[in-house]
């Protein structure tokens, strides 16, 4: 008999501490959330998913950030880019011009792929994004800089939420942090 030590990341309180944290991020956009009380050996990029999939939600992997054993504890199907709910990204490569996840329909604008983008840093760095929008409590405009994201990525963000309600979220993370965009916010950089 195989005897596994589901320690950190894939115990059920962890996962639930970890989802409020990701709760408060998406309510209060560019809030930067520590994870590292929750990680033990893990990321924060692992932690994220552990805590938002399962078997029934599809990810894809663009950049194969995810190891083989983390995939197997995910346990969530595979999918194109073009139809899986969450998609994994190296922040640093720009998006390529076929990057087109789903945006949605108006039916169902929840179909909207979340992009999770792993980066080197949240909260310093040459990259400043000024975000405006529902949540924003600071003057109503919260500056939040980044290192290790290409731009690209904020600026075709603007071309997948231009339609909303259709469009995309956007969890940032970096080794132990997290950061959520979510669609109804705006962004300059």
């Amino acid at each position: 008999m195989l005897k596994v030590d589901l320690a950190g990341i894939w115990q059920d309180e962890v996962q639930q501490q970890i989802f409020r944290q990701l709760l408060n991020c998406m309510s209060l956009p560019g809030i930067i959330a520590d994870l590292s009380l929750y990680l033990g050996e893990s990321t924060a990029l692992i932690g994220v998913l552990a805590a938002l999939l399962d078997n029934t939600v599809t990810l894809h992997d663009r950049h194969e950030l995810i190891g083989q054993s983390d995939r197997h504890f995910l346990n969530s199907p595979t999918a194109p880019l073009t139809k899986a709910r969450f998609i994994v990204v190296d922040g640093a490569i720009a998006p390529d011009a076929d990057f087109n996840p789903s945006l949605g329909t108006l039916a169902s604008p929840e179909l909207g792929a979340t992009i999770v983008i792993q980066g080197q840093h949240l909260g310093s760095g040459e990259l400043t994004l000024s975000l405006t929008g529902p949540g924003i409590l600071s003057a109503k405009e919260n500056k939040v800089a980044l290192n290790g994201f290409h731009s690209g990525w904020f600026s075709r963000r603007q071309e997948w939420i231009s339609a909303f309600p259709l469009g995309i979220d956007l969890i940032l993370v970096d080794v132990t942090q997290v950061m959520i965009i979510p669609r109804t916010t705006q962004t300059i950089f």
